[in-house]
């Protein structure tokens, strides 16, 4: 493939999509990780044998350098919250800690105190040093969009000594649920300890408001070693510019993460298999695509903050990384950019697929993902236009659960984002340097703009 060799696209996009359709592996990739490895936590070693999958994978289909890298991680365990009424005889109710929750035993008054927004804080004020609060997660509808973490720092000023986060999930279900904003960090303690309740038992201590109560949770934090992987696929024209596709393939600590992020990661290795296998349809990439699956992404993104610490500094900045991040929640409907610069290139690559893809650019820089700490290193990164923000399937919101399986996938939606994706990277990667807009980003700049936006709430439309 020399620099003037027209890419004959017809015949291309035939063999990927129809290796996406029929020689799917993605089936194979969902049942290894999630019911034969299961909950993936960072730092654990079902973390590594998926690690280890993903590699090994990676080797199967033939790309360079597929490898290992491990980094420290700032991790955390817990066996376990209660809730018990003082002086009131019956079990005590089951709580799930909050991701990082110190171990704590604790008691005050039950204060119910709603969203936990201004105007319901300030009527029970006098009410809340030393209290356990009662709070509604979700965003107060028609106000003023609030995050959690921010109205758990006014709570902690106020004098709350913990809180108990109501699920919005029926069916007695709750979730692991972080009271930090990532975009402070490291993982940490939270303003406030924090557990979550199911909807049903939330209703329950309504009306027990008032009511001492006792709160135990039981948790540890401690050093451990998570690891990312990587693998090449190398362009045969510029091989020193990257693209990356990236994932996670950690989950929360008993969640089988089959859409989050079982669902990315088979995503990621399918689209690997797919360009290295179109050598077939005489298609080699232009530019080096970087194919890598993050450890610890559950943990503040301290696989993806570890990964562009390692690379970018040492090596180039890559032209565009993107995330792949619960995808089993709704078809593929475009790329949204946290940076602007690549709009027209990356619209026109989708207009050349003739699918009605979009590419988007976002209000906000979105701290919930591995795309971030790529961004606040100045590299142009987005993610999939998907469920976060229109279409959403109802029986995936199953996520950071016990309750995330492979049932809850939708197979075929997988198997089509493998093909697009293959298609939009095989045209990004055959595209000419001169196409590519000059990177100018300031990453102290991005730095600085990502810190102010700490209380917004990311748009999703």
């Amino acid at each position: 493939m020399s620099q003037r060799t027209t890419v004959d696209w017809i015949a291309v996009d035939r063999f990927i999509m129809g290796e996406a359709r029929i020689g799917s592996r993605i089936p194979g990739h969902l049942r290894r990780l999630c019911a034969e490895i299961g909950p993936r936590w960072g730092g654990s070693a079902a973390e590594r044998l998926a690690a280890e999958h993903v590699r090994a994978s990676f080797q199967a289909f033939g790309l360079d350098r597929a490898r290992l890298e491990e980094f420290p991680v700032q991790t955390w365990e817990s066996t376990g919250a209660t809730l018990a009424v003082e002086g009131k005889r019956g079990a005590a109710l089951t709580a799930r800690p909050a991701l990082f929750c110190p171990q704590i035993e604790t008691a005050g008054p039950l204060i119910d105190v709603g969203f936990g927004y201004d105007h319901t804080l300030s009527g029970i004020s006098d009410r809340l040093p030393g209290a356990i609060v009662l709070i509604e997660p979700g965003l107060e509808p028609f106000s003023q969009p609030l995050p959690l973490t921010n109205r758990l720092e006014m709570l902690a000023h106020m004098g709350a000594r913990a809180a108990i986060a109501i699920s919005g999930m029926p069916g007695r279900r709750t979730q692991h649920i972080s009271g930090n904003d990532w975009r402070d960090g490291l993982p940490g303690v939270g303003p406030l300890p924090l557990v979550m309740v199911t909807r049903e038992d939330g209703r329950s201590l309504t009306a027990l408001a008032g009511a001492p109560i006792r709160l135990t949770v039981r948790a540890r934090l401690f050093d451990a070693t998570s690891v990312n992987t990587v693998a090449e696929l190398p362009g045969a024209l510029w091989p020193d510019e990257q693209i990356v596709l990236g994932s996670h393939h950690d989950t929360t600590p008993d969640s089988p993460g089959a859409n989050d992020n079982a669902s990315g990661t088979s995503v990621v290795l399918e689209t690997a298999r797919i360009l290295s296998a179109a050598r077939e349809a005489r298609f080699v990439p232009g530019r080096t695509i970087r194919f890598v699956t993050f450890g610890s992404e559950e943990q503040a993104l301290q696989g993806s903050f570890a990964f562009v610490a390692r690379h970018y500094g040492p090596e180039p900045r890559p032209r565009l990384m993107i995330n792949l991040d619960e995808l089993a929640t709704g078809d593929m409907k475009g790329v949204a950019l946290q940076l602007p610069e690549l709009r027209p290139l990356v619209q026109d690559a989708l207009d050349s697929m003739n699918e009605g893809l979009q590419c988007h650019v976002m209000a906000q820089f979105d701290a919930s993902g591995d795309m971030f700490p790529f961004a606040l290193a100045g590299i142009p990164s987005g993610m999939l236009w998907r469920w976060r923000f229109v279409g959403r399937h109802p029986d995936a919101a199953f996520g950071h659960s016990d309750t995330d399986t492979i049932d809850k996938v939708r197979v075929r939606e997988l198997r089509d984002y493998a093909g697009l994706l293959s298609r939009l990277l095989a045209r990004l990667s055959a595209s000419p340097p001169e196409a590519w807009p000059e990177n100018r980003l300031d990453p102290a700049a991005i730095r600085k703009q990502a810190l102010a936006q700490r209380g917004t709430v990311i748009r999703t439309m």
